[in-house]
């Protein structure tokens, strides 16, 4: 009797709340047992280097604009799907901006572009927050009586943009013209309303006021070292063969398969492409100089 009783208070407690909310099984993706390679996925190591064997490095900063074709498999899925992730839903999972009072275990987010001084938890909050001031309104008299801020979370497929910044090396002991990327920063888009501002219509000969205008935001900087164990257990979408998923570590770090543009390399006055050249073909064409220029070392070294 004690054993029945016991049985059936343990099928109450199962039972217990919303099971909406839990997964009743693992994703159904696929119709064949899939192994989970983000158990024990590791990031493969670069190799090794040292200071007296670097005989020329060049530091550059590009961007990779997540609306280009080829650097969609970076922005998509939008919401997660299964297993499946975007790049940017990888880092804020690795961030867990759900969770304010975890401090161990997550990634670290940068405010200064060398890494050293670490936001916060309530300052990543901030950053990710979107406050808007709304009017408010009474029904009856339509008379403004008071302005309210409405606060909303931005979400990973607001980030249509990446700043990189990597570092070109020939190393004498191997005989190679590498790069290697140190940190990453995220760009987000979002609108922020603009109700002050008009613009003049020439089609209809009025003026219409500018409902929102598009922001852009940093979300400081990220070391990618402490990335890429993150990114190593996560798969993203093969173009080519959906059967042969590689990590986001794999198509970043060592396939380099996405499409960038430099907008700043080492120079003595610490100034970007845009600073020096205002049009932006113009600029097109410096950034496509300095990556020529990456090219032609490399060649040059073998030549006789």
């Amino acid at each position: 009797m004690l054993f029945a009783v016991c049985f059936v208070f343990a099928q109450e407690d199962e039972t217990e709340g919303s099971t909406l909310e839990q997964p009743v099984r693992a994703p159904m993706e696929y119709p064949w047992e899939q192994v989970n390679i983000g158990e024990f996925a590791e990031p493969i190591a670069y190799p090794p280097v040292r200071q007296a064997d670097v005989m020329y490095y060049w530091t550059v900063w590009r961007t990779i604009d997540l609306r280009e074709k080829v650097n969609h498999p970076l922005y998509f899925p939008t919401e997660v799907r299964g297993t499946w992730r975007s790049l940017g839903q990888t880092i804020f999972d690795a961030i867990d901006m759900a969770n304010t009072e975890r401090t161990e275990g997550v990634l670290p987010v940068y405010s200064d572009e060398m890494c050293t001084f670490p936001y916060s938890r309530d300052e990543l909050q901030g950053l990710v927050a979107n406050v808007q001031t709304i009017t408010k309104i009474d029904i009856e008299s339509g008379e403004e009586i008071g302005e309210e801020e409405l606060v909303t979370q931005l979400e990973p497929k607001d980030i249509i943009s990446y700043n990189v910044k990597e570092v070109w090396y020939f190393d004498k002991q191997y005989s190679t013209f590498r790069v290697q990327i140190l940190m990453l920063q995220p760009i987000i888009e979002y609108e922020k309303p603009n109700n002050n501002s008009s613009y003049y219509d020439d089609e209809n000969q009025d003026d219409e006021d500018v409902k929102a205008v598009m922001m852009k935001r940093k979300l400081g900087y990220i070391y990618y070292n402490e990335l890429r164990p993150f990114l190593a257990k996560q798969e993203v979408f093969n173009v080519k063969n959906n059967a042969s998923r590689v990590s986001f570590d794999d198509l970043i770090t060592w396939k380099r398969d996405f499409s960038s543009l430099i907008y700043k390399e080492s120079n003595v006055y610490d100034r970007q492409i845009d600073d020096y050249i205002a049009n932006s073909r113009d600029q097109r064409i410096e950034s496509e100089r300095i990556t020529e220029n990456l090219r032609k070392f490399e060649s040059d070294l073998w030549e006789f």
